[in-house]
């Protein structure tokens, strides 16, 4: 519709304001009283309220009629009805004939002839009539997707934009409260698929044409070519032409998930790997295969060892990073198990799990290690009558040393009754102190001296020491390090 009038009569009603029944609801910002287009096929029917006081008769007839003030705001006669009998009320309207229907703003009032001959005027009614369609705007109305661009249509695309794929529609003449948006998805051009449709309000008015495509109605509808259009249907019922469709390569189907195990370059690609701590000196680097399915706004977790466990390594996944390190602290806390390394993907309702790789952490073996020290010995042996004090025990620092350890020391020998074990460290967690200096560089860790004088001479002495990796909470069933033996003189 084009052309609006607010010219008003000056109109004293005596009887209510006629009605049209074709006229559509009003609605918020929509043009009063709206002639549906399909109304204007044929005769318009008006209705008028007949008065009080009717008593037609053959010699005194009664008759209304209907004027029509046009958009030029000229008055006239475009309808009558006459009667001398009384008038049901289904019989009390007058057909307008579609002629009078011009488009735009047009106001209605009827005069009734009273059998007495006074004249009755009714109030004024304001209708509207548009037969224009809508125009369709740039490039024929052709779609535009702006956070597309001209690329594929993919699960990933829809992951990363709320699971829609919005439409832009080039502003098209003349948008109104009511338009109705019908929009398609089809295989094939003009297929008229419909996808969903869209009522303009007035909040909508001034604003870009927008809508958006489901991800779950794009899927359902599978992949390949496909074309999207709209057509534009205004409240009276008038229709655009069908815009030239907007072609999409889809491909959103969602890929099947492939999750191989972790990579680690520096063990090597089988199921099973082994990680010697002796040759050891840096983090684990680990990847994420490239053909991982991880898709976007996943939460991911890569994870070495039981979860909670101590020493055990948790990282989340740094979108579109593949590379990552296990610090050697987590590494080394796993000397002498047999752990999982893995990444899994954390969804809202479910956990999908990589393939695992096992890796056999080797701790340093006795060899590696020195062995403890009594710095009051003579070669291999220790002179128990020149002891005037408890003898001391050091083990120089070792590779891996750190604070998450414990370690336990035992003094053993023989006496007239047997062999017997004496305590020298149990459980003890190493501190600052020891991973600089060694055990016993304060001189705090001793043997006592009557145990040593109670032991068979002759016989040996044996200091044994076991190391815990995870601050003691798993221990070796052998000794870490080779046993110191002295003979006893």
């Amino acid at each position: 519709m084009r052309t609006t009038n607010t010219l008003s009569a000056d109109i004293v009603a005596d009887l209510p304001a006629p009605v049209v029944p074709d006229a559509l609801e009003n609605i918020p910002g929509g043009a009063p009283n709206l002639i549906p287009i399909k109304a204007l096929a044929g005769p318009v029917r008006i209705e008028f309220t007949l008065w009080t006081h009717s008593r037609p008769s053959p010699d005194w007839p009664e008759w209304v009629d209907i004027y029509c003030v046009d958009i030029d705001g000229k008055e006239v006669n475009v309808g009558h009805r006459e009667w001398t009998q009384d008038l049901p009320e289904s019989e009390r309207f007058v057909d307008i004939e579609p002629r009078y229907f011009a488009e735009g703003t047009l106001r209605f009032h009827y005069v009734g002839h009273v059998w007495n001959h006074a004249e009755l005027s009714s109030g004024e009614l304001t209708v509207t009539v548009d037969k224009t369609k809508p125009e369709l705007g740039d490039d024929d109305g052709r779609l535009r997707f702006p956070t597309l661009g001209g690329g594929q249509l993919t699960e990933d695309f829809l992951l990363r934009h709320d699971d829609q794929l919005l439409a832009l529609i080039p502003d098209y003449a003349v948008a109104e409260v009511g338009d109705v948006i019908t929009y398609y998805w089809d295989s094939a051009p003009y297929e008229n698929n419909e996808a969903g449709s869209w009522t303009l309000t007035q909040n909508d008015l001034g604003k870009p044409q927008q809508f958006v495509y489901e991800g779950g109605m794009i899927r359902d509808r599978l992949d390949g070519l496909r074309y999207a259009h709209y057509r534009i249907h205004d409240r009276a019922g008038n229709s655009s032409p069908y815009p030239v469709p907007a072609s999409l390569d889809v491909a959103a189907q969602p890929l099947p998930r492939h999750n191989p195990a972790l990579e680690t370059p520096t063990l090597g690609d089988r199921t099973s790997v082994e990680l010697a701590l002796w040759e050891f000196s840096a983090p684990l680097d680990v990847i994420i295969p490239s053909d991982a399915v991880i898709k976007a706004g996943e939460h991911v977790e890569l994870l070495l060892g039981e979860e909670g466990s101590f020493g055990s390594w948790l990282e989340p996944w740094v979108e579109g990073q593949r590379e990552y390190a296990v610090p050697m602290r987590n590494v080394v806390a796993m000397a002498g198990q047999v752990v999982k390394l893995r990444y899994r993907i954390v969804l809202h309702d479910d956990t999908l799990d990589s393939d695992e790789r096992e890796v056999t952490v080797l701790p340093i073996p006795p060899n590696k290690l020195l062995p403890a020290q009594i710095p009051e010995r003579t070669g291999d042996s220790l002179e128990v009558w020149s002891l005037t004090s408890n003898p001391r025990v050091t083990i120089p620092k070792w590779k891996h040393i750190s604070t998450d350890q414990r370690i336990t020391i035992e003094a053993r020998g023989k006496t007239p009754s047997g062999w017997v074990t004496h305590p020298v460290l149990t459980r003890y967690k190493l501190i600052d102190l020891d991973v600089t200096g060694g055990i016993g560089s304060r001189d705090d860790v001793t043997i006592d001296l009557d145990f040593v004088k109670g032991l068979d001479l002759g016989s040996q002495l044996i200091v044994r020491c076991t190391l815990s990796y995870d601050d003691g909470h798993t221990w070796p069933l052998v000794p870490s390090f080779e046993d110191m033996k002295l003979t006893l003189k």
